[in-house]
This record gives structure tokens, sequence and C-alpha cells, in this order.
């Protein structure tokens, strides 16, 4: 197969990869009790009010970057517009800028195209819409807020925060990520200082949020009702546009392996969104 053969179908190939790829299984891994100590809830609901109400006026933006799928070893450019609370579209180009798949949401509809082959996809949101895009189990209204700069916080029944100063307390986090974002002071702070726990009402834990000694979260952990880890989110660089913090390098991945790696080159804040840029159209 040559090399301009390779190019061509080098769209079919990542339309299939994504739209088929899935993944979302894997056990959530119980924190030791060794050395830890339990503060109170108030803290704990206090520490989470703060987070929720990061960057809350920001509402709309845009951006572009590059996006590695983990799965695959896949890179390509990107190209976003989001709305708060869940709309967002999202857009794959060649090298050479040429479009090759589109992903959008307006809240009520969920469309995937392929530029390059025709093929469209239509289909009524589920919790987890965006897996047949980026092959991994993650809500619209995440992605969102992650590229708000703002971190996901499920319903949870209690809450309780831990003490955690061990890396080891980073359930799965592999030790080259940890080094890497302990490079950037905004996010890591001088030491893993403690754990958000938020769990259900059966006590079972849907959530944790790795903070650090100034609470600032650089990692969360998402798990469904049965326990099992969701999808694991990595900050490893912010940057500040205007007045808001939010992400330049992250990561999202599960426990096989499915995910993505996201640079975000260029960042529009408040940016001029029109409500139909979040539909898209069957192929004339």
């Amino acid at each position: 197969m040559n090399g301009s053969t390779q190019i061509l179908q080098l769209p079919r190939i990542l339309f299939i990869c994504i739209f088929f790829i899935s993944g979302c299984t894997g056990l959530s891994h119980r924190i030791s009790e060794e050395s830890k100590e339990f503060h109170s809830s108030s803290e704990a609901k206090e520490i989470i009010s703060i987070l929720v109400s990061q960057n809350h006026t920001l509402k709309t933006i845009k951006g572009v970057g590059k996006i590695t799928f983990l799965e695959k070893e896949i890179t390509t450019r990107i190209a976003w517009v989001a709305s708060t609370p869940d709309k967002i579209r999202i857009t794959l180009s060649s090298v050479s800028g040429h479009p090759m798949i589109s992903a959008a949401t307006d809240g009520q509809w969920f469309y995937l195209f392929s530029h390059a082959t025709g093929d469209f996809y239509k289909k009524r949101p589920t919790n987890f819409n965006m897996k047949r895009f980026f092959s991994i189990s993650i809500k619209s209204e995440d992605i969102v807020n992650i590229l708000l700069g703002r971190i996901p916080v499920v319903e949870y029944d209690s809450v309780g925060l831990m003490e955690d100063r061990s890396i080891k307390g980073l359930s799965a986090i592999n030790s080259k990520s940890v080094e890497v974002s302990s490079l950037n002071k905004d996010i890591k702070g001088n030491k893993n200082s403690s754990v958000l726990l938020l769990k259900n009402k059966w006590g079972n834990v849907r959530e944790k949020i790795y903070l650090n000694d100034r609470h600032d979260a650089h990692n969360i952990e998402m798990f469904d009702s049965t326990g099992a880890l969701v999808y694991r989110l990595e900050l490893i660089r912010m940057q500040e546009i205007k007045s808001y913090r939010v992400p330049y390098r992250l990561k999202v991945s599960n426990d096989d392996g499915a995910g993505f790696q996201l640079d975000l080159d260029r960042y529009w804040v408040d940016a001029a969104v029109s409500p139909s840029v979040f539909t898209l159209a069957p192929p004339k």
C-alpha cells in the first residue's frame, strides 16, 4: 500500500476505530487507611463548593489543539466549540487542515459524521454519549466542564476528606504522570495533600478528587454504581486565559488503556456561539 493510499484511508480508519472502540470497565482501588486522617464533612463540603464555583461565569469557549487517542496511538488536529451545560462540537482535521470527522451534541441529539466517507450517525444521547467519539464512557457535560476549567462533580449523599500525603495514594496513576504533573506548581503545589471521597447513599465511592496542599484539584476518578472505574482525569498542565484558569494539557483514560490526551494550543473564552453549531446535518 503506497503512502497516498494510506493517507486517503486514514479518515475511514479513524472513524471506524473511534466509533466502535469502547471500554468502561475496571475495578476501583481501595485506599489504605494507614497513615491517613479523616477531616470533617463540613470542611469537605466547603472545598467542593469552591471547586464547583470555579470559572462559574464562563459559559462558552472555542479552541484548537491536538488529540492523541491512547489505545491506537493516533494523533490528529482538533477544534471544538462548547457551551454550558452540555453542548459541544468537535472536529478532527488532517495535517493539511481538511476536516475528517465531526461530532456534536445539542443536548437533544448526538451526531457523528465522517467528512471523508459520508457516514452519518444520529441518536438520542445517553449518559455516556461521547463514548462513540472518545472511545471512553464520559458525559458531554463532563467534557464541557473539563474544557471550561471546572471539576465534574457527581451527585452524592455523603462526602469525606482524607489525608493522602503519599504518592501511593494516587490509585492507578503511574509515577511518570505524577512526575510530569508535579512540575506545574499551579496544579500540584508541593505535595499531595488529600482526597475527597464522594459516596452514594449505600456508601459506595462514586468519585475521588485528588487535591494538592492548596486544595487545587489535579486528578479525579469517576466510578459507576458497582464501584468500577469509568474514567480517570489527569490535569497535567493549566494555563491562564484572561481571568480564567483552564487546561493546557489533560489526559482522560480508563483501566483498559482507552482514552485520549488533549493539548490545547489556542483557547478563546466567552466566545460568541450560535446554537445551530451544535447540530449536524446528513450529507445531501
